[in-house]
């Protein structure tokens, strides 16, 4: 009975520690110079809603309730080095990969946290050519509408 409850434990702390790296990553980098950090609250996501139409892609916006970008493309090379080897050595447990794009050097990597049928958190990573941006969308969304938004971007 110890094992169970030392190996829950464990997984408990793991599942922890990379929530803890990922704020460590918008704390570290977001205080680099030229570096460009931005966190947009639930409360500042309802007030922002209000002013939104009736499209479709207002309807999925509205599904989030908060928004944090980390954008590094006006910092150093060095400081786009670093987040580069710190992103790659993330294990990134907890989220499903949706879509892993390689073109011409630059990577893109769409991951979800779901529960069920509903993602509850999207992070996007973008890096090489320069790019180096950290997005996190927090609510809740069904797989299906984000499905739909990834085939209309298909097709543009």
């Amino acid at each position: 009975m110890k094992k169970y409850i030392l190996a829950l434990a464990l997984l408990f702390i793991c599942h922890i520690g990379f929530a803890q790296n990922l704020n460590s990553l918008f704390d570290e980098f977001g205080k680099e110079p030229n570096a460009e950090c931005i966190n947009i609250s639930p409360f500042m996501m309802t007030i922002g809603k209000m002013f939104m139409g009736n499209d479709n892609d207002a309807k999925l916006a509205r599904k989030f309730k908060s928004i944090r970008i980390l954008d590094l493309e006006a910092c150093s090379k060095n400081v786009q080095e670093r987040f580069n080897k710190k992103i790659n050595a993330q294990q990134i447990e907890g989220y499903e990969t949706l879509v892993q794009v390689n073109d011409e050097g630059e990577k893109v990597h769409i991951l979800a946290k779901s529960k069920n049928d509903v993602i509850r958190e999207l992070l996007i990573v973008c890096t090489g050519n320069g790019d180096c941006t950290l997005v996190q969308l927090k609510g809740k969304v069904s797989k299906e509408k984000i499905a739909k938004l990834l085939a209309k971007e298909e097709m543009m």
